[in-house]
């Protein structure tokens, strides 16, 4: 005898599941903002960035169940403290690519030592953002959305949902994929669509059949190999505006990023030769909602294996 309905079944709707998750996110934002106040914990930014990001895209993904309206008043309220981790997260970056390339000179460590000037300014200014309580005053906009019922012409059965959000996903990270290595711009972009397909996977994974929930896991992987790519072309942004170095220093720095970049290409682009099936094709698996539709796409499995050999975090 069951003892309730599960995830997977049709009759469960998305409203209750998706209030569920952005409550325990809230908990975890909670945790993060107070640690990001301790001097000792080198991991709190980045955990207060994901804590962030994860409720970011849940909103965003459900806001015809919650309101579009109110939606994004709780995303516009976090706004700048994503702002404030990310520009921070640069600089964390950016001190630990300087301190891997070289050359070594007088002036280049100077330029170092104000970058890193810069870094413990930004890491005060986000330390006062959560002081004066600009976290807590988001975390009050979303508890007072949470409250409010899901209307019933709003809601969803809870699957369906799941794997249109996923499709939807997946689109975005297929209209991108053919972008130019060279493209730093283009490349940004898909690094975001692997990004929110990775945290809607996440989101939904108790919803979803097990091929895919194993995408969230190969977006994962090319969000991370993207990553590394965004932060050599930051790193190589900023050096090139560097005009405390003279002329040549300034290109010798660059050069030695290049080269950074250069092999991060090649592990990026070794990863996505690896893949043999494009993500749409997965996708197709999703919109059925018979389990026998992976039968009658023999590549299924194949292609999810494949997108996790050549993904990124």
């Amino acid at each position: 005898m069951r003892a309730g309905p599960s995830v997977a079944d049709a009759a469960v709707t998305v409203g209750p599941y998706v209030v569920a998750k952005l409550r325990a996110l809230d908990e975890r934002l909670a945790v993060a903002a107070a640690r990001v106040l301790a001097d000792d914990d080198a991991e709190a930014v980045h955990d207060l960035r994901v804590a962030l990001r994860r409720i970011r895209t849940v909103l965003e993904v459900g806001r015809s169940i919650l309101g579009g309206y109110y939606a994004d008043e709780v995303r516009r309220s976090l706004r700048n403290v994503m702002r404030a981790t990310g520009a921070l997260r640069d600089e964390e970056v950016l001190r630990e690519l300087l301190g891997s390339v070289g050359p070594h000179d007088p002036s280049i460590d100077a330029w170092r030592a104000a970058r890193a000037r810069r870094e413990r300014r930004l890491r005060g200014q986000l330390r006062g953002m959560v002081r004066s309580g600009q976290v807590e005053a988001g975390r009050r906009l979303l508890a007072a959305m949470l409250v409010f019922p899901i209307r019933r012409t709003r809601d969803r059965p809870l699957p369906k949902f799941a794997r249109r959000a996923i499709d939807d996903a997946l689109r975005q990270v297929e209209s991108r994929r053919a972008t130019r290595i060279d493209d730093v711009e283009g490349l940004h972009d898909l690094r975001i669509a692997y990004k929110r397909l990775r945290y809607t996977v996440e989101a939904f994974a108790d919803a979803l059949p097990a091929e895919l929930a194993g995408l969230g896991q190969a977006a994962s992987r090319f969000q991370g190999r993207l990553g590394d790519l965004h932060d050599a072309d930051v790193a190589i942004e900023c050096a090139s505006r560097a005009r405390s170095l003279d002329e040549a220093k300034r290109s010798a720095l660059v050069v030695a990023l290049k080269r950074t970049r250069a092999k991060r290409a090649a592990a990026y682009e070794q990863e996505l030769s690896a893949a043999s099936i494009a993500p749409s094709r997965v996708a197709a698996v999703g919109r059925s909602s018979h389990p026998s539709s992976v039968a009658k796409h023999p590549h299924a499995h194949a292609g999810t294996d494949s997108l996790r050999k050549s993904s990124t975090r």
